[in-house]
């Protein structure tokens, strides 16, 4: 039987870090899941080709969740592959954010009969097979200032599921939607412990530890925080979670069972 892994393209805030980047993976090196700033870079560097990937799943669209859509066009443009081979799927923004990178790259005036990648919306409480990729996604609104969505990924060959988050406020509906899952992607932007002022709708580990041990969840993944906290945000997670933590970085794989 395979194995159902991540590979990690990334793992900090909005203002990455040198050696890193924005929250971003691979779901067993076949769709990625948010850009990041650097996804051909970060693709290569995992030693893969990125003309092989031809699924983005996009949790919502903050500049550094989609930053690197342009640059992923533009390599498929340059690798061969017709656009209509690619698809984006996403919330409710997603054929909006696909005409300003078309837009961006000027397609139509350099590249005369191009076509556009597929896009697919999907909307809180659906869900949505990938046949080839043997994955089955389910979504949920997320609460951010932006339409967002958590996914619930299982792997059809393994039976394994994967919770991402996105980026979110935490919302108690975590603990049911993610009920089952073998593993929890949670962000924890707001560091470990926050109190203040939470405008901008994110949470912290303490919250992703509330979320993973309401839902069940074997590992908690933490992710999206600037490096210097590392070690605050899985301290704070070990207060309300005593399952299996994790705190990766770029290149690693993470392996789920």
């Amino acid at each position: 039987m395979a194995d159902t892994f991540i590979t990690v393209l990334g793992s900090s805030a909005c203002r990455y870090d040198y050696g890193n980047d924005a929250a971003s993976y691979l779901i067993n090196n076949k769709i990625i899941v948010d850009t990041g700033w650097n996804l051909i870079e970060n693709i290569l560097d995992a030693g893969l080709n990125p003309a092989d990937f031809k699924i983005i799943l996009f949790t919502h669209f903050h500049h550094d969740h989609y930053l690197a859509l342009p640059q992923f066009i533009f390599y498929h443009i340059n690798a061969g592959t017709p656009l209509s081979e690619l698809t984006l799927i996403g919330p409710s923004d997603i054929n909006n954010i696909l005409k300003l990178a078309i837009d961006f790259l000027q397609l139509p005036r350099f590249f005369e009969n191009i076509d556009s990648p597929k896009c697919i919306e999907i909307k809180s409480g659906e869900s949505i097979k990938l046949d080839e990729e043997q994955l089955f996604i389910e979504a949920h609104k997320s609460i951010h200032p932006v339409d967002g969505r958590f996914y619930r990924v299982m792997d059809i060959d393994t039976g394994v599921k994967i919770g991402f988050t996105g980026d979110t406020a935490y919302d108690p509906v975590e603990n049911s939607f993610f009920k089952g899952c073998d593993m929890l992607i949670h962000e924890c932007s707001l560091g470990g412990k926050h109190t203040g002022d939470n405008a901008y709708l994110h949470a912290d580990a303490e919250d992703a530890a509330i979320a993973a041990t309401g839902a069940g969840v074997k590992t908690l993944v933490l992710t999206h925080y600037p490096a210097g906290i590392r070690e605050e945000c899985r301290d704070a997670a070990t207060n309300k979670f005593y399952g299996e933590i994790l705190t990766p970085v770029k290149g690693d794989v993470i392996f789920v069972n």
